[in-house]
């Protein structure tokens, strides 16, 4: 009997014991529902960079690091610096430049101007590794972009100066003319100096986690800090204190294994198209706020899942600037189409897909798949069209595609982006798509001043003989005809003249156009001779010089292929007899030909910067 009272009793305690532990449970169970039903406000969590997200999340640290984000900001050490610091020379603007190593292992740039003392700047930080890279320089306080860049697409040296497009800089200017309130330091002085930038409230904001430039409004100091150099986890997904924190709990990280959301984080996937937009256009578009002191004094206060528009606005070709409708006209079309790169979130808010649909950047764009040089998504690798054709299924069939599009849908008449996102984009030595998703057409196009779709790859025709076409193919309801169109909107004329983006999109073009009779290539090539001799913009040739090779390849020996073969960044003289050299050596002309005519450039010619 005894013996049957202890089982009773053990039974009874184990029953109790079990009780009370499923009851706890349930307790847990309903605290962590209860936790994870409760929105967070980011705005007041700590960040704690991405080697926190390590423990858990090892696959897209990895995939992450294969980015160009990463790499945005990055302080000077051999695992991050691509440029040639080995005692190689750049001479521009009659400045010579001498990149290399300190005794101690620093990395340097020295600028030397005849007659004048040689000034030596220290490589503390690199901005940027994907097409070029960027150096900055400390002093004091304060970070300065430095007037040389490392093209990592060439592998070869080049002045800021001929980044942007600006025409040739004046050797002579020395440093004369120079505006005594100008904070900015002197390296080789003049226009060589004309991109030297101040990082701390300038790239800060775009390349970095939490930029906060900390500058005190009484004395002009900073005291810039950053959460994480470079573009980095929680530039995305929002400061990580307390999911990093209260993820220490199994319970609460098997809950999410099966599915739940997080609010201590932000899933991009999980956000409305809009504020999924707005967390890319906050450094995919430029922009301005009613007051710039809050963000120099404490920094931008964005974080992803916020509605970019409450702190700040998209910059549009009539925005204000102190009263001045026209400060920001030149960067974009005359229709309002960007014609810059840092405008793309512009071209998303422009698109039908967007206004009128769900499209947003991440439908395209996988910041952890795909080539990091687009970051397309993986699944469109082999069929970018998909791209399209997800929310367009009309046209996935290929008998429905060449019908649309009137071109065989094996060649670039086929990708929906060649008609629908052309290439009429500069940015930084080179043509982008636009990312206005719109129909091309080509007379609204013309009179707006800019390129079209048709004559991009059609570069010997044009806006009018397009307009005809596509009226011909999709009505002329939409096409009328008749309608005028300036002149010169042929490619192989558009190089010639006109603004210098609208040269560069031609000079690009005439390189990556299908070829369809030797005449026609022998043509091309003679414009870009002449594009290579005369442009006044170092940033044009440039392009020149590139569309060139890729249009010369296979007849080109490899010493006329070379850089050495003609520079974009040499005098006059120097450029007319390479040009010659190359035209002579590719077209076989017995004897050297006269000196191209100068090209029929625009006089208000429009510099644009950054």
């Amino acid at each position: 009997m005894g013996r049957n009272r202890r089982w009773i009793w053990a039974a009874g305690a184990f029953l109790a014991c079990t009780a009370v532990l499923g009851a706890r449970a349930a307790v847990q169970r309903h605290r962590l529902t209860v936790e994870l039903a409760t929105p967070r406000d980011l705005h007041r969590v700590a960040y704690v960079g991405s080697r926190a997200c390590r423990a858990c999340h090892l696959d897209h640290l990895a995939t992450w690091k294969r980015t160009f984000h990463r790499t945005m900001t990055a302080e000077a050490t051999p695992a991050f610096v691509k440029g040639d610091f080995g005692g190689a020379t750049l001479d521009a603007a009659g400045v010579r430049t001498r990149m290399d190593r300190t005794p101690d292992g620093r990395y340097r740039m020295t600028f030397q101007r005849p007659g004048q003392p040689a000034r030596v700047a220290t490589v503390d930080r690199t901005v940027g590794s994907h097409r070029y890279q960027q150096y900055l320089t400390r002093i004091g306080d304060t970070y300065w972009r430095l007037p040389v860049a490392w093209s990592v697409t060439d592998g070869r040296w080049f002045p800021m100066t001929s980044a942007f497009l600006f025409r040739d800089p004046d050797p002579a200017a020395g440093g004369a003319g120079r505006d005594p309130d100008d904070p900015r330091p002197v390296f080789g002085g003049g226009d060589f100096d004309r991109h030297v930038t101040r990082w701390n409230d300038n790239c800060v904001f775009c390349h970095n986690v939490a930029p906060n430039p900390a500058r005190d409004p009484r004395t002009g100091r900073f005291a810039t800090t950053v959460a994480e150099l470079g573009v980095a986890c929680e530039a995305c997904h929002g400061p990580g204190g307390e999911h990093a924190a209260r993820n220490a709990d199994p319970a609460r990280r098997a809950r999410l294994a099966g599915g739940a959301a997080d609010p201590t984080i932000v899933n991009p996937s999980r956000l409305s198209p809009s504020r999924a937009a707005d967390l890319c256009g906050r450094c995919h578009g430029q922009r301005l706020a009613d007051d710039l002191a809050p963000f120099l004094a404490h920094g931008d206060p964005f974080v992803p899942g916020d509605d970019l528009a409450v702190e700040s606005v998209p910059l549009w070709r009539d925005t204000a600037l102190h009263g001045d409708r026209t400060a920001f006209a030149a960067r974009f079309w005359e229709d309002g189409t960007a014609r810059l790169t840092a405008y793309e979130y512009q071209g998303l808010l422009q698109s039908p897909c967007a206004m009128r649909g769900p499209l947003t950047c991440t439908d395209c764009h996988g910041m952890h798949e795909g080539d990091p040089r687009g970051q397309l998504r993986a699944r469109f690798a082999d069929s970018p069209n998909a791209m399209c054709t997800g929310c367009h299924p009309t046209f996935a069939a290929r008998a429905a595609l060449a019908a649309h599009a009137h071109h065989d849908p094996s060649g670039e008449g086929g990708r929906c982006v060649s008609c629908h996102m052309p290439r009429i984009v500069y940015g930084v030595l080179d043509v982008h798509r636009s990312h206005r998703i719109e129909v091309p057409e080509p007379a609204r196009n013309a009179s707006s001043g800019r390129p079209d779709a048709c004559t991009g790859c059609h570069v010997d025709r044009t806006a009018a003989w397009a307009q005809t076409a596509a009226g011909r193919w999709w009505g002329t309801v939409r096409y009328p005809a008749g309608v005028r169109i300036p002149d010169g909107t042929a490619p192989q004329e558009a190089a010639l003249g006109g603004e210098a983006v609208a040269r560069a999109v031609a000079a690009d073009a005439l390189g990556r156009a299908p070829v369809t009779s030797p005449a026609q290539r022998r043509a091309r090539l003679g414009v870009l001779l002449q594009v290579l001799a005369t442009d006044r913009y170092p940033a044009v040739r440039e392009i020149a010089w590139r569309a060139f090779r890729r249009l010369a390849a296979g007849d080109l020996t490899a010493e006329l292929a070379g850089r050495a073969a003609y520079d974009p960044g040499a005098p006059a003289a120097a450029r007319t007899l390479a040009s010659l050299r190359l035209r002579n050596a590719l077209l076989g002309a017995a004897t050297p030909r006269p000196p191209p005519a100068p090209a029929r450039v625009a006089e208000q010619d429009l510099e644009i910067g950054e």
